[in-house]
């Protein structure tokens, strides 16, 4: 059974909300289309023929690096921000999100899912007798409907597999989308942006096959001065191609009939500029991404100080926006549900690459306090967003961060 199948029989059965695709309330015609380029996007990413290397090591780089950063959650007091304790119940929700998925994994999953369709969906299962949500379970896109509402815009989701169907009221599901100018409901991949691009990668991998396992194009012409019948025609082709076509034939002497002329066709490879195609197909994935080379194994042109400072840009320009917009997302729709004034954040103060940024924000807070331009609490506040202090609105104060 697929994890697939898994994840689904386990929804159903604890759900106890299975309805058939034709609803009294929901009725079929009503819920937008599933998103057709979902799957196709995802396949990229998957073993499908035309699944895409580049695709795969940006969205991969991505997803692990997002993972790998804790999420923690505080309360706002008036004596500053107290982090949660860990059996708080969205504490407990983040860090054991579901029976079958590790924290890591859920993460992974859900930008994963994010990256190559521009859509999230974060199913909330409620366990606990206070309605809160207990578990988490990150849903394919291509397997989601939504339920348009003329009021609130959203009326319910329904997560379908096969002919069995889940439905769930717009409180159930968290949508983490990216912005699509053209729809209110579903959110745009940034695939979308280089569909052109990757076509023309995947017509450059498929020509390469071509060539080396039986020929993208004629290596030469057969000719004669005499008029061959159609018999003989036939024969000569049937010939010619079982000793001389494909890849593991190449390079025999050639042995010709009486009268008959071998003439090379030079079409080198190189003048179809694979290679130069293959790049720029793997430059606009990686820009469109912000995800510098370094990342996916390219080391090209790599040496200490440019892979610093690839790894300084690839956090800073592609995975902090990233941050930020989860942030948003759980901090307006989902931690409100557990009390007021928590919020939650990645918490960035282990990630190697940025440890610098602190490093030259506590010499400009030390230059600016120092001459009397900042007092401390404003150096807090400007450069880490942080509550002020008793003693921190007088000058010539020592630094307390």
């Amino acid at each position: 059974m697929s994890i697939v199948n898994k994840i689904m029989s386990f929804l159903l059965k604890k759900s106890n909300r299975t309805l058939p695709l034709s609803l009294s309330q929901w009725q079929e015609g009503y819920a937008t289309p599933v998103d057709w380029r979902s799957k196709q996007y995802m396949e990229l990413y998957g073993e499908a023929e035309y699944s895409s290397v580049w695709v795969f090591a940006s969205v991969k780089a991505i997803a692990q690096t997002v993972a790998s950063v804790p999420f923690v959650f505080y309360r706002d007091t008036p004596s500053g921000r107290e982090r949660l304790p860990q059996d708080h119940p969205l504490v407990r929700l983040f860090w054991g999100v579901n029976p079958m998925m590790t924290r890591y994994d859920f993460w992974e999953a859900s930008m994963v899912y994010l990256e190559l369709t521009g859509n999230c969906f974060w199913a909330l299962e409620k366990s606990s007798p206070d309605g809160l949500p207990g578990e988490m379970w990150p849903l394919r896109p291509d397997r989601m409907r939504i339920v348009p509402n003329k009021e609130d815009l959203v009326d319910g989701y329904l997560f379908s597999v096969g002919e069995k169907s889940v439905g769930y009221g717009r409180d159930e599901i968290i949508h983490l989308k990216y912005f699509n100018p053209l729809s209110e409901w579903w959110g745009m991949s940034p695939l979308a942006a280089v569909r052109q691009g990757l076509l023309a990668d995947f017509y450059a991998v498929m020509y390469n096959q071509k060539f080396f396992r039986q020929g993208a194009r004629p290596s030469g012409v057969l000719s004669t001065q005499s008029e061959l019948d159609d018999d003989n025609m036939r024969r000569l082709r049937a010939e010619f191609d079982q000793a001389y076509s494909g890849a593991e034939r190449s390079h025999r002497v050639i042995l010709l009939e009486k009268g008959l002329q071998w003439q090379s066709i030079s079409l080198p490879q190189k003048d179809m500029e694979f290679i130069e195609q293959r790049k720029l197909s793997r430059e606009e994935i990686l820009a469109v991404y912000k995800v510098p080379p370094i990342e996916v194994g390219i080391l090209e042109y790599a040496n200490y100080a440019n892979s610093e400072t690839q790894d300084k840009m690839f956090w800073t320009k592609g995975i902090i926006p990233r941050l930020k917009k989860i942030e948003e997302c759980v901090n307006t729709f989902l931690a409100p549900r557990f009390g007021g004034n928590i919020f939650g954040e990645f918490d960035l103060s282990r990630v190697e690459a940025l440890r610098e940024n602190e490093l030259e924000k506590s010499e400009i807070a030390e230059r600016l306090v120092g001459s009397d331009v900042w007092t401390v609490n404003e150096a807090r506040r400007r450069l880490w967003n942080l509550p002020p202090v008793e003693w921190g609105n007088s000058r010539h104060d020592s630094i307390k961060t």
